[in-house]
């Protein structure tokens, strides 16, 4: 086991050595001309603006449709609502009268029926 630790402990050390030597002896074959980035670089000068176009001529107006039937007239009611609480002859709705916060933070509501007479 020791042996196959030192070989690879060996070839990492000559393998990092080997490759910066090649840089080190080769490196005047190895720089050349700056190339593109290909990055996009700052947005020209704003060039200038162009002409609005000519509107074309109108059109010829079309034919008139077929007039609607005449409407009914509405009916006339009186409507009177009527809110009590006693003597309901007419819908009872329950409705919230009051809201309190007790000591423990709950909310409590007091409800109370209302009559709707219509």
């Amino acid at each position: 086991m020791g042996k196959i630790v030192l070989t690879c402990v060996l070839a990492l050390v000559f393998g990092v050595a080997g490759a910066a030597g090649a840089v080190t002896v080769m490196q005047d074959s190895l720089r050349g001309p700056q190339g593109e980035s290909g990055l996009a670089g700052p947005p020209g000068p704003e060039g200038p603006a162009g002409q609005d176009g000519a509107d074309g001529v109108d059109g010829a107006r079309g034919p008139s449709g077929k007039a609607g039937k005449a409407g009914k007239a509405a009916e006339v009611t009186p409507t009177t609502l009527n809110l009590g609480i006693q003597g309901c002859t007419g819908r009872s709705v329950q409705v919230v009268t009051d809201v309190t916060i007790t000591a423990d933070q709950k909310v409590k509501l007091t409800k109370r029926n209302v009559c709707v007479v219509k």
